[in-house]
């Protein structure tokens, strides 16, 4: 009886083993085929973003469909130089904007974005990572000091101004700083205005480097303070 009891012992402290074994065996396993935080078909990281190319999307990392980098490169260097250009000028920027495009793993969405765009600026919006230079580098970057220095130079042609004019300055150079933080004025024109000389003629020569689209912005922002 001894005997059998130590046995029926014994089994149970195989079974017992084999069972361990077993689970550990399948985590092992489990552990060669998962994928890692971030990379394609793994979980999203905590953050909820997965590595460049790729979209959280129901907390798995996938790959949307990208854009014919082809096509993007031409309409992007049409946008440049026309679509009249020499072809030994036209080869190597439609190959700088193929490079660009296939980089930033532009998506098949921000491909039919630019397909639509008429300036660089508007391009940007579609597909950022393709257009490094044109991002601005946080919320507020340098707007704190870009609307100190343009309030200092517009403040020599207020002096004396009555006090409802003066309130009312002090309300567009509000604006001013609210449209660099929210509408991301690119870093170009930010470092034009901080590096542009005192008198206005120096400030009004960074223009260039806003849009048209962006001045649009900053104006609807103006108007809607002065009515």
């Amino acid at each position: 009886m001894r005997i059998f009891d130590r046995m029926n012992r014994a089994a149970v402290i195989v079974v017992i083993v084999f069972a361990a074994l077993g689970c550990q065996h399948d985590n092992n396993e489990a552990g060669t085929v998962r994928v890692a935080l971030g990379k394609e078909r793994g979980d999203c990281k905590p953050n909820k973003v997965c590595d460049p190319g790729l979209q959280c999307l129901s907390n798995l990392c996938v790959r949307p469909p990208g854009a014919d980098c082809q096509v993007v490169a031409d309409g992007l260097a049409s946008l440049d130089l026309g679509n009249y250009a020499e072809l030994e000028t036209r080869t190597p920027v439609v190959a700088r904007y193929r490079a660009a495009c296939e980089k930033a793993y532009v998506t098949k969405e921000q491909g039919e974005c630019l397909a639509k765009v008429m300036d660089k600026w508007s391009a940007s919006q579609c597909a950022p990572d393709m257009f490094p230079e044109q991002k601005s580098t946080g919320a507020g970057g340098d707007c704190g000091a870009i609307a100190t220095k343009i309030r200092a130079q517009m403040s020599k042609s207020m002096t004396g101004s009555d006090p409802k004019t003066q309130e009312m300055f002090t309300k567009v150079m509000g604006v001013v700083q609210q449209s660099c933080e929210q509408d991301a004025w690119p870093d170009g024109f930010k470092k034009c205005i901080l590096a542009a000389g005192d008198s206005t003629d120096a400030m009004t020569a960074c223009n260039s480097q806003m849009s048209p689209q962006l001045q649009q912005k900053m104006t609807d922002r103006m108007m809607k303070v002065m009515q």
